[in-house]
């Protein structure tokens, strides 16, 4: 047993590592805050599309995101030249970037380690399927090599979901020994990859029930299957600060949320519902954790009385610039189209050169399909709104339009493809940059929106026709209407 002076000696030495670990910490987070972006460029070639048959075709566009508050979050897309060449000019401390390729269906495998002020050439080849950094640095090489390698371990998983348990614990052994061995002098990067690891290693156990490729019944019902998903249950999951540095640290969130809910007795519709709710934040104690998990659901958000409930309460624990202008931008969207909210007064022509506009239809609920010939979920949608509409066909208090966003330089083309589809709603046409689309801020279609009988707005962000949610909607909608009416 130690004696005296040995256990003060021992406690003193144990308070120097706390002490020490403490200022690290300080240290790292004060250099995270402080240090000011400094522009880096990252100079791309893509290699071989030449030998392509059409000697025009070029490759499609990629796409750079930057891991952020515990997700990939996009920075900026750029197409090659004719030549191949394309770059990226980002302001940037340091940090982990990727690239989503279109040949790995958006599947984040090439990985750069980026410092202000840096500049980078980056070869691609096979239509983006590998990629070789010129020259690059010990923390690029040592991200690499564990994104590689952690993609194996899903990979494998997939295959053979029936392994996953073994699958889990090799990756466990990995992480330990890989931290080990890739230790760099930059002590930032080092914390940095040793939080990202460990958050990663958590992901692969909670994605490992949702998300590859199952949703667990036949392999986790065992008893060993109970054992190995009882970590989820720990609260320091949802608090731990260390996910805010790895891309899948909002997806460990919500699958984890999910699990929870699951184990709650939660129907398949309510868990998938909950997957995309921000009422979890709630639950989170940690302020950073908490706002990065908001900003993730903040674009999900489409109502605005959904943001007052579940994200204004939170309001002063957006700090920083960028979290002010990021709520208070979701906020001035959503206050702008809140339910009850006048409409916007557009002015369209029809097939016919006739003009139309939202205040001619008042006395009616008017259903906007936001649509365009080469968008192929809006011409899937487009036959099962054609089938709703003519449910209503015996009531005139009730209009569907479609406004097409093909842009008002292919009106003939328009024109022609409406008649050749045969569509019976009122179809209008628009610049995709004018009009609805402009005033609504719509950034991608299909799109739908309701407005009542007085032209004010019952929602800009209706759900897809094939959801049964929507034909639920419109007969909710023409309910409140006659209460109102008869008054």
């Amino acid at each position: 047993m130690p004696g005296l002076e040995d256990r003060i000696f021992i406690k003193s030495k144990n308070s120097m590592k706390k002490l020490f670990a403490f200022l690290l910490l300080f240290k790292l987070s004060i250099m995270e805050a402080s240090a000011d972006p400094i522009k880096a460029t990252i100079n791309c070639t893509i290699h071989g599309f030449k030998k392509q048959a059409n000697p025009n075709w070029l490759p499609g566009g990629l796409t750079l995101y930057q891991i952020k508050n515990g997700s990939a979050v996009k920075v900026d897309m750029q197409r090659p030249d004719a030549e191949g060449n394309f770059s990226y000019t980002v302001d940037v401390k340091e940090g982990i970037y990727f690239f989503s390729t279109p040949s790995k269906g958006g599947y984040f495998s090439h990985v750069l380690y980026l410092k202000g002020g840096e500049q980078k050439k980056l070869d691609f080849y096979d239509d983006y399927k590998s990629f070789v950094v010129d020259k690059p640095n010990a923390e690029t090489k040592a991200l690499q090599a564990w994104t590689i390698a952690f993609n194996k371990f899903v990979n494998a998983t997939k295959k053979k979901p029936a392994d996953s348990y073994s699958q889990y614990d090799e990756l466990v052994k990995f992480a330990s020994s890989f931290l080990k061995s890739n230790k760099t002098t930059n002590t930032y990067f080092n914390t940095w990859l040793a939080d990202k690891t460990d958050t990663d290693v958590k992901y692969f156990r909670a994605a490992n029930f949702f998300r590859f490729g199952r949703v667990n019944g036949r392999y986790d019902s065992s008893g060993v299957g109970q054992s190995f998903y009882q970590p989820l249950y720990d609260k320091k999951i949802i608090n731990d600060a260390r996910l805010l540095r790895s891309e899948h640290g909002m997806e460990l969130l919500n699958y984890t949320f999910a699990y929870w809910k699951l184990k709650e007795g939660s129907t398949t519709e309510q868990l998938v519902a909950n997957l995309f709710s921000p009422e979890n934040a709630a639950e989170i104690s940690n302020s950073s954790v908490k706002v990065a998990f908001l900003l993730y659901k903040m674009p999900g958000i489409r109502e605005y009385e959904d943001f007052v409930k579940y994200v204004q309460p939170y309001k002063a624990l957006f700090t920083t610039a960028e979290q002010k202008a990021l709520y208070q931008k979701r906020y001035e969207e959503l206050y702008l189209f809140a339910k009850g909210t006048p409409g916007y007064d557009f002015k369209l022509k029809d097939v016919n050169d006739k003009t139309y506009t939202l205040s001619s239809f008042k006395g009616k609920v008017v259903v906007i399909d936001m649509w365009a010939m080469w968008c192929a979920p809006c011409l899937a949608e487009k036959p099962v709104m054609e089938k709703i509409a003519q449910g209503y066909h015996d009531r005139n208090d009730i209009v569907f339009v479609g406004v097409s966003t093909d842009g008002l330089n292919r009106k003939e083309v328009w024109k022609g493809f409406v008649k050749k589809k045969g569509f019976t709603s009122i179809e209008l046409l628009s610049n995709h940059t004018e009009s609805i689309q402009k005033y609504y801020r719509i950034e991608g279609i299909p799109r739908f929106l309701v407005f009542d009988r007085q032209g004010k707005i019952v929602t800009v962000e209706a759900p897809m026709p094939s959801d049964p949610a929507f034909k639920k909607l419109l007969d909710q909608t023409l309910k409140t209407e006659e209460r109102v009416t008869n008054l």
